[in-house]
């Protein structure tokens, strides 16, 4: 059974999209059967990992107007069940349905036993489609970016998400807080670091800065692809590592 992820910060610019792409990709290169969800309608997840755009998105999965099996993209390193701008729309529609919440969890039920993992690219609000990633995933993962007003941001966020995980999934593990975009040659990056680690049991290997995962969105490639000495690559690779040692 899969174990399912979810990636979540309601501050934009964290590197939530590039660090779901990227641990998806690392977990791959452990040949683990890895899929990846794009739950936000702005899409970029999709953007990062596919040329063209999509025929059919998750949007049909929550509508129940079609299988999820038949929303799923082969990708080279990983599946993708995408997401595109039409998502927007739609969250009025789904606000008024029955069991607006499991929507996700229903139909990722159907085919979870097929990967490894599964991870999944929420939107940076509490909005219905987090909801259902939150109803979902047997964990989360939070990246916070190594500055002040991110440390700041996580604590709320913390404190807004305890509603929700209690009435929709108590078992939700917190797998861990994820310090990104970490820069070397600033002081106060490495403190906003060593506060995150000093306040927060769980705390997963910092993502560096890098202008290598920038290309991912260009080039369409993962960090892997694009340069797997660089150290963005070496530094997903150690969040992928823990992920399965806690997988066992």
């Amino acid at each position: 059974m899969a174990k399912i992820i979810s990636l979540l910060n309601f501050k934009g610019g964290v590197g939530k999209t590039t660090s779901t792409h990227s641990i998806g990709s690392a977990l791959s290169t452990f040949e683990k059967k890895v899929l990846l969800v794009d739950m936000d309608p702005q899409g970029t997840l999709t953007f990062f990992s596919m040329e063209d755009s999509p025929n059919l998105s998750v949007w049909e999965v929550l509508a129940e107007k079609k299988d999820i099996e038949n929303c799923v993209e082969k990708l080279e390193e990983f599946d993708l069940l995408p997401s595109t701008i039409e998502l927007t729309l739609a969250e009025l529609e789904l606000n008024s349905s029955y069991n607006k919440e499991f929507r996700l969890k229903k139909a990722i039920d159907k085919i979870k036993d097929k990967y490894d993992f599964i991870l999944i690219d929420c939107p940076p609000s509490l909005s219905i489609f987090t909801l259902n990633a939150l109803a979902t995933s047997t964990d989360l993962i939070i990246p916070c970016e190594c500055e002040l007003a991110s440390m700041e941001g996580l604590n709320l966020l913390l404190k807004v998400l305890k509603s929700p995980i209690k009435h929709l999934n108590p078992e939700l593990n917190l797998l861990g807080i994820l310090p990104t975009k970490l820069d070397g040659r600033k002081k106060i990056s490495g403190e906003v670091h060593e506060m995150l680690l000093n306040t927060h049991s769980k705390v997963l290997p910092a993502i560096r800065i890098n202008s290598k995962l920038s290309e991912i969105g260009i080039e369409k490639i993962s960090i892997f692809k694009a340069d797997k000495s660089s150290n963005g690559a070496k530094d997903y690779l150690n969040v992928a590592k823990v992920i399965l040692n806690d997988s066992k």
